[in-house]
């Protein structure tokens, strides 16, 4: 068995991934035990897909500020229980005032990892970080604000629902005095779309879900624009 490891940073995060993981890449949600990885001092037990040999074991770490704390636990369970880890990656939004790498170096430094392009290796373990919401949008009223809720704005202004939605883009813009985040956005995907439940995962997943079904040349585009394609790519080969 090959075990990759894919740290989030909150539900939405993980629900995103998720949706990817299983409909884009072809794994399927499977109970894979593996031990004392539950155990690492947050209770985080994994959501785990399972291909061919390979295994992804999907962590949401439930905060940002909790992230750095659990790759480090997780790289101290790997070494206790002399775990075979092949590959970990770290997605998180992108912080306007930290390169993503910088941050990954200074989370990762007392283990004296080794730097190899885009990765860290600490022994034979690939750890790649990934910079959420590497994308431009092109609207007026939208602050590019660079997170997981921009890439699906971009999704948003790919399929048309923008253009469609602009007088009520631009009216929220006025009324708040200020460009809309990618997060308010969100509210506007969800009336246009006519969800209503009781949280953003689900109309994450809703949303991404059909993009794939019915226009998954939108889907891949994005990956590719995001760099997103060739995070995945890595985390589940």
């Amino acid at each position: 068995m090959k075990l990759n490891l894919l740290l989030v940073e909150g539900p939405t995060d993980k629900v995103f991934f998720e949706t990817l993981i299983e409909n884009v890449y072809g794994f399927k949600k499977e109970n894979v035990e593996i031990e004392g990885l539950g155990e690492t001092g947050f209770n985080l037990p994994p959501i785990t897909f399972k291909k061919g040999d390979t295994v992804i074991a999907l962590i949401n770490a439930q905060d940002k500020n909790r992230m750095k704390r659990v790759l480090k636990n997780i790289l101290s369970w790997v070494n206790f229980h002399r775990v075979e880890l092949h590959k970990v990656g770290v997605a998180r939004d992108i912080d306007t005032t930290q390169n993503i790498m910088e941050w990954a170096k200074s989370s990762l430094r007392q283990f004296h990892p080794v730097v190899k392009g885009d990765s860290f290796w600490i022994g034979e373990i690939e750890i790649i970080p990934f910079g959420l919401g590497n994308i431009n949008i092109e609207n007026p009223n939208i602050e590019g604000k660079k997170e997981l809720e921009l890439l699906l704005t971009a999704l948003a202004e790919k399929e048309s629902t923008l253009s469609q939605f602009e007088r009520s883009l631009n009216q929220l813009k006025e009324d708040a005095q200020r460009k809309l985040k990618p997060k308010d956005v969100m509210h506007v995907l969800a009336i246009a779309k006519d969800y209503d439940g009781d949280s953003m995962s689900g109309l994450y997943r809703k949303f991404v879900e059909k993009l794939i079904n019915e226009k998954p040349e939108l889907i891949e585009e994005l990956l590719k624009e995001s760099g997103l394609k060739e995070f995945l790519d890595k985390i589940t080969g």
